[in-house]
């Protein structure tokens, strides 16, 4: 089998043999999906670690590929750009970590573009789900005047590294790396699951290290685990803390399954010990890796290319590719802030090439000082709320012609709490959100400031309020003007946040959080760039059902204060319509609400059938058919428990935790009741041991629970996470000696 190679300036970076005999095996995983012969959710377990995820729209799958530093060859670029065009819809993504992403692909499609992709030395394996994710640096390394130095070769090094073994892709969660060539941090090391900063020290070159950092609903800066280690010592670095996640890391429960959550489980002082302890180990065993060269490019100089969005066409990425060898080193680099950059070696060659990329796309080569990034959001992302680069747009033509020269500033925007838009670390930032205005849904930011990154004095964003959406870009203007009349010479948005800035938005979100009345002004009821009613309709499950649960809790809070108050109509149509946002339906009327409340929780035996009489009761009410709802008041009560029992156990997929009530003991229940609870596997190997697994599983009730035993080293370690990436529930996973056993509950 050929080795496939990335040639840089630096190293050679080989596809690990194992990536390649993956990815070419998933054609065959497929094509038996496809014929039926597998089914959605093993194959959703295949296909996300490949970079594959399903989008918003039904029927299109985005492919993620991956950038290690953000390094791309013109024909590696060009590769990617002619399967956007032949495949997907023509454009290319950048990403905030640096990938590089095809949208609107058909699942029939994928296998013919990730075994191109491999033709040019590219690979999408570890694009996704619980892995060891695409290792970022620094985008301007190589030619930062302030860097320490170039950071470029590690990256691909520990890239090379962490990719050959297959168990780095069934970790609890995902695990991010950076580099930063300087204390400035412009890889975003500090939240980075394992962040590596470039020191010397006494002339030898090497890094300062932080692990347990991340950012979503949860974000947490790293703690430091080393204050200098040699640049040879970084494989065993990251191969140690990746063991201790591996080992400690909370596969039952996605919500709190990052090293982050391991870091404050066990306190930063203890996190330590154990990385200490399995870094002894790790010396021991690695073997000794070549140390990556240290060559220096020529290049002092970048020419930063402007991607509105992040977004760039086919057509114009193959003609910015084709400029690289003429004018540059021969690679592009993408950044953090969705942009490209291409590394030059004299200043008229700059000037030339700028000139050129004005002919392509006169915006490439515009320079605003404030500017803004954005996820993809609920344009295509499943777990989008709010349309994030609508909103991006919406700001920068609000805040066009205010003067802001001198003031840099990096708005950062996600669609939901889950920070893909890089928020908790923004001077000034935004995360979606729905709330409910007098029973209509409404999209709506919080509003977040402060935020900075960097080696030491790094911080998180703290939220200073929360404004509906079509308010946001006039808030924003008005902040603007008042930094053009009271900014001091030469302060920094930093700075002036830290004087009166943030003070003052909070003034602005509380002046800006008026939500008109539908019949007033409607397009508040809108987001950007859409003139249907907001909704969340088409939102899928996913790692993070944050805004989801503010929309449930929102229509809890009104269900439970009617009740008290004795409005019972109220109390049963808020209790119903709070979960049918988690089966993905929005109904408008009343009696859309019941009808949908009974389909979806009642006849599937979520809610008691008693609830029907409610319902109907609640109706006959509603049209005047009787006087009072008094003497339901009790089975009200019984329903508004039920429904906040039902909120509590939601898991990260929005599945629900707890059985269902009332179950027939019919002919197949009691064939499911005599299922034994335990089966031990011990001797079995992967994957034979998951699948006579999840068979007996599948014959068992939800909520029933099922042990298993299972031995140490990859059993224990692919078994359950398996399990917990299709949505079942795993409880425990408990050492009994030379054996596990682990405790898995049927969710769905």
């Amino acid at each position: 089998m050929k080795k496939h190679k990335v040639l840089t300036k630096y190293r050679t970076y080989v596809i690990p043999e194992s990536v390649v005999e993956d990815t070419l095996a998933y054609r065959s995983s497929l094509k038996r999906f496809l014929s039926g012969d597998l089914s959605p959710i093993t194959f959703r377990s295949i296909r996300v670690p490949m970079g594959i995820y399903e989008q918003r729209e039904n029927d299109t799958y985005m492919v993620r590929v991956r950038g290690a530093g953000g390094v791309f060859l013109p024909k590696q670029a060009m590769k990617v750009a002619e399967l956007a065009e032949r495949y997907g819809n023509g454009i290319v993504h950048v990403t905030t970590r640096q990938d590089l992403q095809i949208h609107h692909v058909r699942i029939e499609d994928t296998a013919d573009i990730l075994e191109q992709l491999l033709d040019v030395g590219l690979s999408t394996k570890g694009g996704g789900g619980n892995t060891v994710r695409n290792v970022s640096a620094c985008p301007f390394a190589g030619f930062c005047p302030d860097e320490i130095f170039d950071v470029t070769p590690y990256t691909l090094a520990l890239t090379e590294y962490l990719t050959r073994h297959r168990n780095n892709f069934n970790l609890p969660r995902k695990f991010k790396a950076a580099f930063s060539g300087c204390s400035k941090d412009c890889a975003l090391a500090c939240v980075a699951d394992l962040g590596f900063f470039a020191h010397e020290n006494n002339g030898e070159r090497g890094f300062s290290v932080y692990a347990g950092g991340g950012m979503g609903a949860h974000s947490a800066l790293g703690v430091q685990i080393e204050e200098f280690v040699p640049v040879d010592d970084i494989y065993a670095v990251a191969e140690a803390v990746k063991r201790v996640f591996d080992s400690h890391g909370d596969r039952s429960n996605r919500h709190r399954a990052r090293l982050r959550y391991v870091v404050e489980r066990l306190g930063a002082d203890e996190f330590r010990r154990l990385y200490r302890k399995e870094l002894e180990e790790v010396r021991k065993e690695l073997s000794v890796f070549p140390s990556p060269s240290e060559e220096k490019p020529e290049a002092r100089l970048a020419v930063r290319i402007l991607l509105p969005r992040g977004e760039v066409t086919s057509h114009e990425l193959v003609a910015v590719a084709g400029l690289a060898p003429r004018y540059a080193l021969p690679f592009l680099r993408t950044t953090q802030d969705q942009n490209l950059l291409l590394p030059v070696v004299r200043e008229d060659e700059r000037v030339l090439l700028r000139e050129e990329l004005r002919q392509i796309n006169p915006h490439f080569v515009s320079n605003p000082a404030v500017r803004c990034v954005a996820c993809a959001g609920a344009s295509t992302c499943k777990l989008g709320l709010c349309l994030s680069r609508n909103l991006a747009s919406a700001i920068e033509e609000q805040i066009d012609g205010i003067e802001t020269t001198g003031i840099e500033c990096v708005i950062r925007i996600s669609g939901c709490p889950n920070a893909c838009g890089q928020h908790p670390i923004a001077p000034i930032g935004f995360f979606g959100g729905a709330m409910r205005v007098n029973g209509r849904l409404v999209p709506y930011y919080t509003v977040v400031a402060g935020g900075k990154s960097a080696e030491k004095g790094a911080r998180l964003a703290q939220v200073v309020g929360r404004v509906p959406a079509k308010a946001v870009p006039a808030l924003m203007r008005e902040f603007f003007a008042a930094v053009q009349l009271h900014r001091l010479k030469g302060e920094s948005i930093y700075e002036l946040l830290d004087r009166w800035g943030i003070g003052y938005l909070g003034e602005l979100c509380r002046k800006h959080a008026y939500v008109p009345p539908y019949e007033e002004t409607p397009d508040y009821y809108r987001d950007f760039g859409t003139s249907e009613e907001f909704s969340l309709a088409g939102r899928g499950p996913g790692e993070c059902g944050a805004g989801v649960m503010d929309v449930i809790r929102l229509d809890l809070d009104e269900a439970r204060s009617a009740l008290n108050d004795g409005r019972l109509y109220n109390a049963t149509l808020a209790a119903a319509r709070s979960l049918l946002v988690t089966r993905g339906l929005e109904p408008k009327s009343d009696r859309e609400v019941f009808a949908a409340f009974s389909e979806h929780l009642i006849a599937p035996g979520w809610v008691q059938d008693s609830a029907r009489a409610v319902l109907d009761a609640a109706l006959d009410f509603r049209l005047g058919n009787r006087d009072s709802l008094d003497e339901m008041r009790d089975g009200i009560a019984a329903l508004v428990k039920r429904v906040e029992v039902l909120a509590d156990s939601l898991d990260s997929n929005l599945n629900f935790r707890v059985g269902r009530i009332g179950q027939m003991q019919s002919e197949e229940a009691s064939k499911r009741s005599s299922v034994p609870a335990e089966l031990d596997l011990r001797g079995v190997q992967c994957p034979m041991n998951f699948v006579r697994a999840k068979v007996q599983l599948e014959q068992m009730d939800v909520g029933q629970v099922l042990d298993i035993l299972l031995d140490a080293g990859e059993p224990v370690r692919n078994v359950p996470a398996s399990f917990a990436e299709q949505g079942q529930e795993v409880l425990s996973v408990t050492s009994e000696g030379s054996w596990f056993r682990v405790s898995v509950r049927r969710a769905i």
